[in-house]
């Protein structure tokens, strides 16, 4: 149930650079229609399915910078911490301070935190309109979503050891 959500997430990084791609890649296709041996209208037709694929991307990337608005600081560090890559923002918002605002977090608080916060983004993400079957429908065949989707069905998505290393040092 929450396999988009968190797909959508692993690739939000990317998404900048795949709307650049894209936009690269229409371009080039333009440029080289002389040497497609397709008719005009056939070369036309692709092109435009390009760039809907292509909004598509640039909608998807919007609503979801749309949803990370709507968490709390403490969210968007999990989020970022676990999803982005950004284990250093993790370190230094956490790391010694064992009373205050965020106090100590044992691994299983952590974990119990993250299973909640996805189901709040999911949540969140149906209310922008990125529901799982419009997921399935846009996004699920692109070779970017079939590889993360590989990806978190062989585990190998899981929470990385260097998560784990944090976790201990709290």
């Amino acid at each position: 149930m929450n396999a988009y959500v968190k797909a959508v997430l692993y690739a939000y990084p990317y998404l900048k650079s795949v709307e650049e791609d894209y936009g690269e890649h229409i371009k080039n296709r333009a440029l080289l229609s002389y040497r497609s041996n397709k008719t005009a209208e056939e070369l036309a037709c692709a092109i435009a399915e390009d760039i809907l694929e292509k909004n598509r991307f640039i909608k998807l990337k919007e609503q979801v910078e749309s949803v990370l608005d709507k968490l709390s600081e403490v969210e968007k560090i999990l989020v970022g911490a676990r999803y982005f890559g950004k284990r250093k923002k993790l370190n230094s918002a956490f790391v010694g301070k064992n009373t205050g605002k965020y106090g100590e977090w044992s691994e299983r608080k952590y974990f119990r935190v993250q299973s909640r916060l996805v189901d709040k983004l999911r949540c969140l993400f149906v209310g922008v309109g990125l529901t799982k079957e419009r997921f399935e429908k846009d996004f699920a065949h692109t070779e970017l979503f079939e590889k993360i989707c590989r990806q978190l069905d062989s585990k190998r998505a899981e929470i990385s050891r260097s998560e784990r290393d944090w976790l201990r040092i709290i």
